[in-house]
């Protein structure tokens, strides 16, 4: 992965190189302090989860354009998917028509749902992933494949297909980068803009998990975003079904989570709520069986044009009840 992330980058530089002021540079990087009670992720208190990222997009001839991202993720992580901290975010060519028709191939992030197409450091109000979204799919959930999307009027669509997720030990753990059955992940997101800062969707994904095209899986989500100069308002919900074989139960889950700020200058107050549910008796001595709901309260400070301080401390409720509130802050700068 190394290998083939290195060898993308210095092509895609070379590329670049020849474009002559048609290609756009950016980038992010944070870092965040964990202390928790004893039976939280960090209990003894850490820096860690560094992240830091490069992309670049730009246009090739005309109409097509391309994109290339590529990160480090540090520290533990709870859902890693690789040994290998240098993975790939983005990597796709595309053509656009017009800005009611564009077509990418390769790497993308997916469209379900607005936290997974934009949850850098420096583009969220929250520290941590909402629950259901951090239990339900992928963190940085992304597909190699086609990618279809465009807007008209007050109306945004998006259609994929690609490989889709595979078999793992919970939801969270499927990305995958190849293809390990026959069938095809598919879905996409209907967007309608209400009003100027008034957004919705709705996002749908299907597609078979295991080696042997038997456990399918179904994603619903929905998403709003209500963005004013003094506030903003942002939730998701979303809810999944597995489909077993024989002798097993489907697998249900479900979750929504809702999160705001106060934009009175640059100390911003931020809250959220969180809850999660998911059952699954396929895997391990009595399958997944997670009930977690979570509140959260803390500060955004604005230091300037993306770069920010967060801080927020969740308090955690979970079936069995456990021991599991934490402390979060976080420096995030985006460029």
């Amino acid at each position: 992965m190394k290998t083939r992330l290195l060898a993308t980058i210095v092509a895609s530089g070379l590329l670049a190189a020849g474009l002559h002021g048609q290609v756009k540079y950016g980038g992010y990087l944070s870092f965040e302090y964990l202390k928790g009670q004893e039976e939280s992720l960090d209990p003894r208190g850490s820096i860690q989860n560094i992240k830091a990222g490069f992309l670049a997009t730009g246009v090739v001839a005309s109409k097509f354009n391309f994109a290339l991202e590529a990160r480090y993720w540090g520290g533990e992580s709870l859902f890693q998917i690789s040994d290998s901290l240098f993975q790939l975010e983005q990597a796709w060519v595309g053509f656009s028509s017009s800005k009611a028709f564009s077509v990418k191939a390769g790497m993308y992030l997916v469209p379900f749902g607005r936290w997974n197409t934009a949850s850098r450091a420096h583009e969220t109000l929250l520290v941590g992933t909402p629950l259901n979204l951090a239990y339900l799919y992928p963190p940085s959930w992304r597909d190699l494949g086609v990618l279809t999307e465009g807007a008209f009027g007050f109306v945004s669509y998006a259609f994929y297909f690609g490989n889709g997720l595979k078999e793992a030990d919970s939801l969270a753990g499927g990305q995958q980068f190849g293809d390990n059955n026959k069938d095809k992940g598919k879905g996409g997101r209907f967007g309608l803009k209400l009003s100027e800062g008034f957004q919705a969707g709705v996002s749908y994904y299907t597609g078979k998990l295991d080696d042997l095209d038997e456990r399918n899986l179904k994603l619903e989500g929905v998403d709003i975003a209500w963005v004013a100069e003094a506030w903003e308002i942002w939730g998701e919900a979303t809810r999944g079904k597995i489909a077993n074989p024989e002798p097993f139960a489907d697998g249900l889950c479900e979750g929504w989570s809702i999160w705001t700020v106060m934009k009175p200058g640059k100390f911003q107050p931020v809250g959220s709520y969180q809850q999660v549910k998911y059952k699954d008796p396929f895997h391990g001595d009595g399958g997944i069986a997670i009930d977690q709901s979570r509140w959260t309260a803390g500060f955004r400070f604005v230091l300037g044009p993306s770069l920010y301080v967060k801080a927020e401390y969740e308090w955690n409720d979970e079936v069995p009840e456990i021991k599991n509130n934490l402390f979060r802050i976080q420096a995030a700068l985006g460029f």
